[in-house]
């Protein structure tokens, strides 16, 4: 599965639209005027007179200064606006969200998926349950909702995160020592985490999306960073 998610390849989509139609016009401005103003031979080379540092006041030609900086300012201010949108989806909270705690740590990640991890008091209709090999959490219907595990990926043992397709998740990101920045590939979504502070993604995994993809640490965190890695399982 190739990274980010719909909002994400929506986006991707319409700033190549406008960096094409951008492209095209540069291109054909630029040939046009490479053929219309070419030296030609017995030409005057200084045929406008120019003087270093001086421009001609007859070559103004305000409508044309006027068009190049207001219409490249509309575009820009327009693909700044929707360019917010990934961050309205990422970061609005949903109340009726699953939580999931990742911690970053030098050099691996740690999940845990029981929201009542810190009381005495979980209620009855929710299921957390553990064994030597993973721990899995169930919803008050009795529906699996997060497991996490380990995995075997090129010969080394992994973190592995499996959350259910069609329901949300927020993600409450923490360190336990230098900055760390998980990146879900395939979700096309990113947020720093912080010694001693609490930031927060949020996502809701589509049926589209059901497979393994890759976590990675993308603030470099030292000499294993590159190996701090875990896999995140959508299932049906």
């Amino acid at each position: 599965m190739e990274a980010g998610g719909e909002i994400f390849w929506y986006l991707f989509d319409i700033f190549n639209f406008w960096a094409a139609i951008v492209l095209f016009i540069v291109l054909v401005w630029m040939f046009h005027h490479s053929l219309k103003y070419r030296s030609k031979d017995g030409s005057d080379n200084n045929i406008d007179d120019f003087k270093p540092g001086v421009f001609p006041k007859e070559n103004d030609d305000l409508k044309m200064e006027l068009t190049w900086t207001i219409v490249p300012f509309i575009l820009i201010v327009y693909l700044t606006y929707i360019a917010w949108g990934p961050i309205d989806e990422m970061w609005s909270a949903d109340p009726d969200a699953h939580e999931i705690y990742v911690t970053g740590n030098q050099w691996y990640w740690d999940f845990d998926c029981d929201p009542f991890r810190d009381t005495e008091n979980a209620p009855e209709s929710y299921l957390s349950m553990e064994n030597r090999s993973s721990t899995v959490f169930y919803n008050a219907n009795g529906i699996l909702i997060c497991e996490i595990s380990t995995i075997e990926v090129e010969g080394q043992i992994k973190p592995l995160l499996r959350v259910k397709a069609d329901e949300s998740y927020g993600f409450l990101l923490t360190s336990n020592d230098v900055t760390h920045a998980p990146f879900f590939l395939d979700w096309g979504i990113k947020e720093d985490t912080q010694p001693g502070m609490e930031t927060r993604l949020y996502y809701t995994p589509s049926m589209d999306e059901i497979g393994s993809s890759l976590l990675m640490c993308t603030e470099y965190c030292g000499k294993d960073h590159g190996y701090m890695t875990a896999v995140v399982e959508v299932f049906e």
